[in-house]
């Protein structure tokens, strides 16, 4: 059975896993190796999201994403909550809301509308309207193009089924102040990844989003223990020392943050599939650096 909201907002701790979406060389879902990096994932993470930017959401059909969360959903078996990410347009983000409550999973992940140049009472009715039309606990998904100004935050904060906040922006100054308005409403996450994941534990965050996952899950859970234990130091350290090579190249070129993931996978034995247009192969020149970051620290 699904968690109810405010279970999903208590569920929302540790390591928040981001999966991938296998792709075959004709482009096509590989159903097998998605339920077994899900395996993977309800083994190593508190939290399993299947469908955002690592899910290649952007490059789905509404029929292949509702494919993609059912096949996770069952795989998972309830071990852990299942987050599933909805967006595109407002009447799409409700039919994949409502299709995801339909097959089981825990919540869903609202991400900013297409178009971003919207003020707040626009804002408001997008993501009430998303809300309203599930039972399912809501997280808001922030990110550079669309901030959640703390009024803003605070008028979504009273929608009952609305229970968090992914931050992926990284603006400490503006977290501080969204904290500040909702800390106590709504369940706040490091959607920035390990990188991050110190200064936001620092002012009481509980979880952090992760890509890394999939193919360093040692190096990520000793993060998470060094985080929960209140060695934010420590934490750091093992950031700087075994991870930063895997962020140094997420952000070398365009379309990298997932394709990373992807290659990093493949010599841990994933099968982590091809990445689908709009994303390309990478450069041959970048294969050596991508194989050794799979290898791991």
């Amino acid at each position: 059975m699904a968690l109810g909201s405010e279970e999903l907002k208590s569920a929302l701790r540790g390591i928040v896993g981001c999966g991938v979406a296998p792709f075959r060389e004709d482009l096509s879902i590989n159903l097998e190796a998605l339920r077994e990096n899900a395996a993977f994932l309800a083994e190593h993470c508190e939290v399993v999201v299947p469908l955002a930017g690592n899910g290649e959401i952007y490059a789905l059909s509404p029929d292949e994403h509702k494919t993609i969360g059912k096949a996770v959903v069952e795989e998972v078996g309830g071990r852990k909550p299942v987050l599933v990410g909805v967006g595109f347009t407002m009447p799409i983000a409700r039919d994949l809301a409502q299709a995801a409550e339909a097959y089981g999973a825990d919540g869903v992940q609202v991400l900013p509308p297409y178009f971003t140049h919207a003020n707040n009472d626009g804002l408001f009715e997008y993501y009430r309207s998303i809300a309203q039309s599930t039972k399912l606990g809501v997280i808001l998904f922030q990110t550079r193009a669309v901030n959640f100004s703390p009024s803003l935050l605070r008028r979504l904060a009273e929608v009952p089924n609305i229970v968090g906040l992914k931050d992926e922006h990284g603006d400490m100054d503006q977290f501080v102040r969204q904290w500040g308005a909702v800390g106590d409403r709504l369940a706040l996450l490091c959607g920035v990844g390990e990188i991050l994941a110190p200064s936001y534990f620092a002012l009481g965050v509980k979880a952090f989003t992760s890509g890394l996952i999939n193919f360093m899950p040692k190096t990520c859970r000793k993060i998470l223990a060094h985080l929960e234990a209140g060695e934010l130091e420590g934490a750091a350290r093992v950031v700087e020392k075994e991870t930063m090579a895997v962020y140094d190249l997420r952000v070398k070129r365009p379309g990298y943050r997932t394709l990373v993931i992807k290659e990093a996978m493949h010599p841990c034995g994933m099968n982590a599939g091809r990445v689908r247009p709009p994303l390309g192969p990478p450069p041959q020149e970048d294969r050596p650096a991508l194989r050794a970051v799979g290898a791991g620290p």
